[in-house]
């Protein structure tokens, strides 16, 4: 379902993204183009006119400089003396004869000039124009022409330049070309980056299913034994209701049921805890009265197990915290209990109650002198269902305990760590918030 979902907002960011790239090259190609094509009018124009300027400078042209003029700038050259066609060997030669593309271009050109224009001495005056004609093949020329002043009888010199306009097409699709390709590479680049982030989007969705299933996975397992035993137990005991075991299958179906129960509350606690709906009932409550509540509760239990536990307060007064004393009552019997369980028989358990100065915050820690917890579970001791010692017996650990204590920890806004305790053991600490 990850792997569809991460595939379907693959596809969906790499396409939002790809029509914004495509309206953004576009428009930045159509500009592009826009401005070559001024650009390449401008420079005809240009070229143009400086032609001109020297045409009207010199006594007289030859063949060769207009030959070497054509191929030089790629334009066609054509000349008129008084509307006598001045016929040289070019260089340029297209789908249309010369001759034929001349009588046009000269025709065209005559449409824009004034042959009319002179001044007081009867002088023709300079004129230029600029204009766009198809040709006879089907396609298409920049064209300008010029009427230059020869004498002052009117005498004239027309000039018409073409150039044909495929190098704008020719253009057009090589840098279509290349937008599209910047384009397909843009947007392959955007499907990658629309992957990574679709899948860092999606991680802490993945590892909540994957820990969802897990958690569900390891819950039936755990159920499974208790259900079994009470099974077997009524089973037996229906086949045989006199039977002289019948206190002891019920016993042990009765210790099953506690077991469930049990396991079914934390698993509620959990579950509430994972949806951000666990009740509380936080007031202000003095930590150093019920640290001493704690180790009145766990003294007995602790000496009859084979350990001494004691209480460590500050010398001064404690500021209070808010908490729900029901749930911080359990979590501190977790992590008693979990010392107790864990340690063997002889070592010491501490309460140490520190902090709660304006300056510092209170913590409560629990401490023992036990075997300690290994670098590499420390890292999952707090996991669902995780059991440091695999080979352990006791039918009473889920494997909970500590996830539950730490789910209460994070109800008070508190954290709950694990560290080394000097000389060896491991040392649990609640630390509250300032307030």
């Amino acid at each position: 379902m990850i792997k569809k979902l991460r595939i379907r907002l693959t596809l969906l960011m790499a396409t939002m993204t790809a029509l914004v790239l495509a309206g953004a090259l576009l428009v930045t190609w159509k500009l592009s183009e826009e401005q070559y094509q001024t650009s390449a009018e401008a420079l005809f124009d240009n070229n143009f006119s400086a032609l001109c300027d020297r045409l009207i400078d010199a006594a007289s042209v030859t063949d060769t400089w207009l030959t070497e003029q054509e191929r030089s700038t790629g334009y066609w050259l054509f000349l008129q003396d008084n509307g006598a066609s001045l016929h040289y060997a070019g260089s340029l030669y297209g789908k249309t004869p010369r001759e034929e593309l001349e009588k046009l271009a000269c025709a065209e050109a005559r449409l824009y000039l004034d042959f009319t224009w002179k001044d007081d001495s009867g002088r023709i005056l300079r004129q230029e124009a600029h204009f766009t004609m198809d040709g006879p093949a089907g396609n298409s020329y920049f064209g300008a022409g010029a009427l230059l002043p020869r004498g002052t009888n009117g005498e004239y010199l027309l000039v018409v330049s073409l150039q044909d306009s495929v190098f704008l097409t020719q253009h057009f699709l090589v840098s279509a070309l290349q937008y599209g390709g910047l384009w397909l590479a843009g947007s392959l680049f955007l499907v990658l980056i629309s992957y990574w982030l679709a899948g860092m989007a999606l991680a802490p969705t993945a590892q909540a299913l994957r820990r969802q299933k897990e958690f569900i996975a390891a819950a039936s397992h755990e159920l499974r034994s208790p259900l079994a035993v009470i099974k077997a137990s009524l089973q037996a005991i229906g086949d045989n209701p006199v039977s002289d075991r019948k206190d002891v299958l019920l016993h042990s179906a009765q210790s099953e049921t506690d077991r469930m129960v049990h396991l079914t509350d934390d698993l509620l606690l959990l579950a509430n805890g994972d949806l951000e709906n666990m009740p509380t009932n936080l007031e202000l409550l003095a930590p150093d009265n019920l640290c001493i509540e704690m180790y009145d509760q766990f003294y007995l239990l602790a000496q009859q197990s084979g350990h001494s536990l004691s209480l460590l307060l500050p010398d001064g007064p404690v500021n209070r915290i808010q908490a729900d004393e029901e749930r911080l009552r359990q979590l501190l019997s977790i992590l008693l209990r979990n010392s107790i369980e864990h340690t063997p028989k002889g070592c010491t358990i501490q309460i140490v109650l520190a902090g709660g100065t304006d300056r510092e915050p209170v913590s409560i820690s629990v401490i023992d002198h036990g075997p300690g917890i290994p670098d590499d579970a420390k890292k999952h001791i707090f996991e669902r269902f995780y059991r440091a010692d695999a080979s352990r017996t006791n039918k009473l650990n889920f494997g909970l305990g500590l996830s539950v204590a730490q789910e209460l920890a994070r109800l008070h806004g508190a954290s709950l760590k694990v560290q080394d305790t000097p000389g060896g053991g491991a040392t649990f600490v609640l630390r509250f918030p300032q307030r």
